[in-house]
C-alpha cells in the first residue's frame, strides 16, 4: 500500500525553512544578503500559498460542511471557471460562520500584494525591497492562523504557529 503525503504540511514546512533563510539573510545588512533575504523570502511566500490552496481545496473537496462551497464550486466551473482562491476561503468562512475574519482578511491583503505579482508577475522583473522577513513572516503568519481556525471550526488539529515556529528552529 502507497503511503500518501501531506502536501499542504510538507509545503509549509518547506516555506518554513526559506523563512528561517530569510531571517538569518536579514541579520546582515550588506546588498548580497539583502537580495538573498528578498529570494528566500519569495521562496517561502510561493510554497506557503501552494500549501494553502492544496488545504481549501481538500475541504472544500471533501468535507461535509462546506457542501455548499463545492456545490457553488461545481456550478461555476460548468458555466464559467471556478471559484478563486480569495473567493473559496471567504465562502468556506461564510458557510462556516467564521466571523473572527482578520487574519483572513491579512493574509488575502498579503496575497494581492507579495504573492500576486510572484506568480502573475507583468514583467521579467520585480521589485524585491519589499520581499523582507518580517513582513513575509507576519503574512505567513496570518495565513497559519487562517487555517487553524477553519481547521478548529471542522474539527481538525493543527499545531499552533508558536509550535510551527519552534519546529522549523525561528526564533524572532
Amino acid at each position: 500500500m502507497k503511503q500518501p503525503i501531506d502536501l499542504a504540511m510538507l509545503l509549509s514546512q518547506k516555506a518554513g525553512e526559506h523563512l528561517v533563510d530569510a531571517y538569518h539573510f536579514s541579520q546582515n545588512k550588506d546588498a548580497t544578503s539583502s537580495l538573498k533575504e528578498a529570494e528566500a523570502c519569495i521562496q517561502a511566500i510561493i510554497l506557503f500559498q501552494t500549501s494553502m490552496e492544496a488545504i481549501i481545496n481538500e475541504e472544500v473537496l471533501n468535507h461535509p460542511l462546506l457542501k455548499e462551497v463545492k456545490t457553488e464550486q461545481e456550478e461555476l466551473h460548468r458555466h464559467f471557471k471556478s471559484l478563486s482562491f480569495k473567493n473559496k476561503w471567504i465562502r468556506a468562512y461564510e458557510t462556516l460562520q467564521l466571523h473572527e475574519t482578520e487574519y483572513l482578511n491579512d493574509y488575502l491583503t498579503f496575497y494581492t500584494e507579495f504573492r500576486t505579482p510572484i506568480t502573475h508577475p507583468k514583467s521579467r522583473y520585480i521589485s524585491v525591497q519589499k520581499y523582507r522577513f518580517k513582513a513575509v513572516c507576519d503574512g505567513l503568519e496570518n495565513g497559519w492562523y487562517t487555517f487553524q481556525l477553519l481547521f478548529a471550526i471542522l474539527g481538525k488539529q493543527l499545531t499552533s504557529w508558536d509550535e510551527f515556529c519552534e519546529q522549523i528552529g525561528l526564533q524572532t
